[in-house]
């Protein structure tokens, strides 16, 4: 009975997703859903000027500098392009405690915030306390700003949208009152590593039908995906607040996975949550490893856990809005839940109970004696698995878009190398989901931080992730050859995918051809895209000095928080006195990074370890410092050192620290 009931959740599982494609493969035929917004508003004129003010809001913590703001700096170009500067403030956000990283993300926010043709429209703000993550990081700013602007588009650190995009969410908003928010479906790009590169095709050629059912269905209670999405900002501050979980271990603390709670309680306040597939030109990146993928997964884990909490206890919330609350926490569920359903499907079957037979463990099932019912069992969980990349190929055909990604038999072929690499890391995933599971359910403590996105990582690092696994797993496999050598065969498909872990993460972590799986903006590239690959705000990183060394010797960087002013006394300005008497005399490497942090932030001690800097002694600390500026600009000049440096003329950075 408990085995019929563990495969009779699954195969409802993947049945949901099996019913979503066929469902969108349906609506595409029709020409689209005829109830979007997009269809209903396709014959409105562009969105030009409106009524209020549009912020673009990209919220960072530990992200590649260059990268993210390089990303920034793209999508805002595109809509100065488009004449949207008088109309439009951009915000970073950031929750960045290492020096070296904040004081990165201020300097190239002032280079983007020199080239913006109208004027500083850039604002910067860190948060010295990380208070409730990301949608805290957001909360601040509504608090602070929110009642300024009409709409606000939220980005990631990875995010690019087009100018005609915003344009159409700006339009559908004006059009659509009672639309709350309005949630893009970003497509993958950008991809450098075999793993990304496979996650990008499976998106681009899968994600269409996917996209267009989940939308379909869903009408105006579709879900918030945090970014890559248009909010109408006074109900989402009147509304969306969320608290703290005030129950025991997991259940306690900050929401971690905010978004599908914001769009939940966007709804019960009666406004409509849409998503639109329609609206091309939104766009996002893969996770470059297995590994920083599965890291990933374990904070979104945790945080569609919690999730149960407001499924048991909020009131008036759309059914939509609890069924994808369901469905979130069943997502990562379904792995402890299918890796209990092996357990006992083996443990049965080596027990030796009457009619228990060996069950892959591919599909978990496996036919008695060959009968017709449990080979159609077999047929149903395969076409369940498998025809929704059937029906996306016969998509892309029927679509004539075959050839975007390098004509019919390349994109069959690519289909049928993500499909067996996707066969391979099931397992894989399994274990580290019922990992994650099991981490939140004990409570073990999670670290908020960037992501990584440009790849990197050896055989190391990816035994330090794997080898635990594939340990327990060798010790499995040896224990069923023991006691039930005709369970093997069975067991082979589960347990090699985690033996080979680490070498099969090192292979994907690597770098493929670029005529393997392609997808459709190789051969048409998009402006936005190849501008952020390609135009970075900061160019002009001294290589030998840190940026802390950089900030406190360049009057440039040095005069960037001139505004704030500094303690008049007291305790704290002792303590800053003698960080600085320390700093000048011991070099950067005597303070700790929030001390560092705590001078950066006051101007005048800034200021004083300037000075103190510029004149240290050729043999100190700072006198080196000094020699590695000289040889990134050329002899300094001994009279540099005895006088005081006059601060350069430089755009300031709003900062609400």
């Amino acid at each position: 009975m408990v085995l019929a009931g563990l495969f009779a959740i699954l195969f409802t599982w993947i049945g949901l997703g099996f019913w979503t494609a066929v469902f969108g493969f349906a609506m595409l035929r029709r020409g689209g859903d005829p109830h979007s917004l997009s269809r209903r508003f396709s014959g409105c004129a562009g969105a030009g000027p409106f009524k209020g003010r549009l912020a673009l809001v990209m919220p960072v913590c530990h992200e590649p500098v260059q990268r993210s703001l390089g990303n920034l700096q793209a999508v805002y170009k595109e809509l100065e392009d488009k004449g949207w500067r008088n109309q439009l403030d951009v915000y970073v956000l950031s929750d960045s405690q290492d020096p070296e990283v904040w004081l990165e993300e201020q300097a190239a926010c002032a280079e983007l915030s020199a080239g913006m043709a109208t004027g500083n429209r850039l604002f910067y703000r860190r948060r010295r306390v990380n208070l409730n993550f990301k949608s805290g990081n957001i909360a601040d700013f509504l608090r602070r700003w929110g009642a300024r602007y009409r709409y606000m588009v939220v980005l990631d650190a990875d995010s690019l949208l087009t100018a005609p995009a915003i344009e159409k969410l700006v339009q559908l908003m004006e059009r659509r009152p009672q639309a709350g928010i309005i949630q893009t479906a970003p497509r993958l790009a950008r991809a450098g590593t075999r793993f990304a590169r496979l996650q990008q095709f499976a998106n681009r050629c899968y994600g269409r039908i996917h996209s267009a059912g989940l939308a379909a269905i869903q009408l105006g209670d579709a879900n918030y995906w945090g970014h890559n999405a248009i909010i109408r900002v006074a109900p989402f501050m009147a509304h969306c607040g969320l608290r703290k979980l005030r129950g025991w271990g997991l259940f306690r603390g900050p929401v971690l996975s905010h978004d599908y709670l914001e769009s939940a309680l966007m709804g019960r306040a009666g406004f409509e949550v849409w998503l639109e597939p329609a609206i091309a030109g939104s766009y996002e990146e893969s996770p470059p490893t297995l590994e920083d993928d599965l890291i990933r997964d374990r904070r979104w884990c945790r945080g569609n856990l919690q999730h149960l909490v407001p499924l048991l206890t909020m009131t008036k919330l759309r059914f939509a809005h609890r069924l994808a609350l369901l469905t979130g926490i069943l997502s990562y569920l379904a792995s402890p839940l299918w890796l209990a359903f092996l357990g006992l499907s083996g443990y049965l079957t080596m027990a030796g109970t009457p009619g228990s037979q060996p069950l892959p463990g591919l599909i978990g099932v496996s036919s008695t004696n060959g009968s017709l019912a449990g080979a159609c069992l077999i047929g149903l969980t395969v076409t369940t698995l498998l025809g929704p990349r059937t029906l996306a190929l016969l998509d892309q055909g029927l679509a004539g878009r075959a050839r975007l990604y390098g004509g019919r038999w390349r994109m069959a072929a690519s289909t049928v190398i993500e499909t067996l690499v996707s066969l391979i890391l099931a397992p894989i995933r399994m274990i580290a989901h019922s990992g994650h599971v099991a981490g939140a359910v004990l409570n073990r403590s999670l670290r908020w931080q960037g992501q990584n996105r440009t790849g990197a990582g050896g055989l190391a690092q990816a035994l330090q992730h794997f080898a635990g696994p594939a340990l327990v797993c060798a010790g499995v496999l040896v224990l069923i050859q023991w006691y039930s050598p005709n369970l093997t065969p069975w067991a082979l498909p589960v347990t090699i995918p985690v033996l080979i872990a680490p070498l099969l993460t090192v292979w994907l972590a690597g770098t493929g051809s670029g005529q393997q799986m392609v997808i459709p903006e190789q051969a048409s590239p998009v402006p936005v895209i190849t501008r952020a690959s390609m135009d970075h705000p900061q160019s002009n990183r001294l290589p030998l000095l840190s940026w802390f060394e950089q900030t406190v010797l360049s009057p440039r960087y040095h005069c960037w928080r001139q505004r704030q002013p500094g303690p008049s006394g007291g305790s704290k300005q002792r303590v800053l006195n003698a960080l600085v008497e320390q700093c000048a005399a011991q070099g950067p490497g005597a303070l700790t990074g929030s001390q560092i942090s705590l001078l950066c932030e006051h101007p005048e001690a800034m200021q004083s370890l300037h000075l103190k800097a510029w004149q240290a002694e050729p043999d100190s600390p700072w006198g080196g410092a000094l020699a590695r500026l000289g040889l990134n600009l050329g002899p300094i000049q001994t009279a540099t050192r005895t006088h005081k440096t006059q601060p350069e003329h430089s755009p300031w950075i709003g900062v609400a620290s």
